[in-house]
C-alpha cells in the first residue's frame, strides 16, 4: 500500500494498489520548496500547471496560475524541464547557478515557451541550455521557430544575445537520451507539431501529454500516444475541458477530464496527474474534478492526483 501525505493541511490524496512506485505526494504553498528531498527516483516538480494563458487573482490562489512547466529530477542528472511555460521563472529561482539544462518542449504555443526569457539561468553565461522539441510543418526547426518570437519588437533582444548557450534538437516520432534517461517521442493530435514523451529511468516511467486533441471518432487514442501510455508509472495529461467547456470547443486541440480518464484506465496508468487547467476553472471549480477524479480512480484503480503549483512527486523503482 503506497502511502500518500501532505505537508500542508488542506490535501487529501487517494491511496492506490497499482501505484507501487509513487512514495509521497506533497504540496507546499508559497513556493517554500525543500532544499533537498532524499530520492532515489525520479522526483516531479509542478511550476507551472495552466494552459492557455497565466492568470492571477485570490480565486486561483491555491492551484496556480502559471503556465506549463514540470520539472523532472534524476540523481546525478541536470534538470530535465518538461515545457518553458511562466512557471519556468520559479525552476530558474530553485536551480541557482546550474551549469547545464534539459528540455523537452511539448510545442511551440505561446503558453509553453514565454517564459524562456524570464529563466534565470539563461541570463547566466555559462549556462548550457538544450531544447528538444518538434521540427515544424514549414521546415523550421525548434532553433529558428524561438528565434522568430524571442526578438526585438516582440521581445528587446534576441534569443542569442543571451549569456547562455543554447542548443536545439529537432524531433518527431523518436527515441534519444537525454542524460541517463531514455526518451521516446511520439507526435500527438493537437493544432500544430506537437509531441508527447515518455520518460524512462530506473525502471520508472513517466509520460507527458500536455495538449491533446480529443478524438471525436469514437477512438480511445492513436496508436503514438497508446506507447507513450502503455502501463506508465506516471501520466500528465491534458485536462482542460469539462463536458459543458467542450461545447463550442470540441476542434480547438484539447479534451475533457472525462477523456483523460478513460484513456488512463485503457492504457493501464498508474497515477494520473489531471494538468493544463483551464484558466477560467477557479480553485473551488478544481477542488469540484478533483474531488470527482479521485473518487473515480478509486473505483476504477488508478490514482488521480490534479495538479496544482508545487506539487512534488517521487517516484522509485519497486523494492
Amino acid at each position: 500500500m503506497v502511502s500518500w501525505s501532505a505537508l500542508t493541511a488542506g490535501f487529501a490524496f487517494p491511496e492506490c494498489d497499482r501505484c507501487p512506485y509513487v512514495l509521497a505526494v506533497v504540496s507546499l504553498r508559497h513556493r517554500n520548496y525543500p532544499s533537498h528531498i532524499d530520492s532515489e527516483g525520479m522526483r516531479l516538480t509542478f511550476h507551472g500547471v495552466r494552459g492557455s494563458t497565466p492568470c492571477h487573482g485570490e480565486e486561483i490562489r491555491r492551484y496556480g496560475g502559471n503556465t506549463s512547466c514540470v520539472e523532472l529530477s534524476i540523481p546525478g542528472d541536470p534538470p530535465l524541464l518538461l515545457d518553458l511555460g511562466t512557471g519556468v521563472r520559479y525552476a530558474g529561482t530553485a536551480h541557482g547557478d546550474v551549469a547545464s539544462v534539459n528540455c523537452l518542449l511539448g510545442h511551440l504555443h505561446w503558453d509553453h515557451i514565454q517564459g524562456l526569457p524570464f529563466y534565470s539561468p539563461a541570463l547566466r553565461a555559462g549556462t548550457s541550455i538544450t531544447i528538444h522539441g518538434p521540427a515544424q510543418s514549414d521546415g523550421r526547426g525548434v532553433g529558428d521557430t524561438l528565434r522568430s518570437v524571442v526578438t526585438p519588437p516582440m521581445f528587446p533582444v534576441s534569443i542569442d544575445e543571451f549569456p547562455a548557450a543554447f542548443e536545439f534538437v529537432d524531433h518527431g516520432d523518436d527515441e534519444f537520451t537525454v542524460g541517463s534517461t531514455m526518451v521516446l517521442s511520439r507526435l500527438v493530435p493537437h493544432i500544430g507539431p506537437t509531441l508527447g514523451y515518455r520518460v524512462s529511468w530506473g525502471g520508472c516511467s513517466v509520460a507527458y501529454i500536455s495538449d491533446h486533441q480529443e478524438p471525436l471518432n469514437g477512438e480511445v487514442c492513436s496508436s503514438g500516444v497508446r506507447e507513450l501510455c502503455s502501463g506508465v508509472d506516471v501520466l500528465i495529461h491534458d485536462a482542460q475541458y469539462l463536458d459543458a467547456d467542450f461545447i463550442g470547443h470540441e476542434t480547438w486541440g484539447h479534451c475533457r477530464v472525462d477523456y483523460a480518464l478513460r484513456l488512463a484506465e485503457s492504457c493501464g496508468v498508474k497515477t494520473l496527474v489531471l494538468f493544463h487547467h483551464d484558466p477560467a476553472r477557479d480553485d473551488d471549480a478544481l477542488d469540484a474534478v478533483a474531488s470527482t477524479a479521485a473518487e473515480w480512480g478509486r473505483e476504477h484503480g488508478i490514482a488521480v492526483l490534479t495538479a496544482s503549483e508545487g506539487l512534488i512527486i517521487e517516484v522509485t523503482g519497486a523494492g
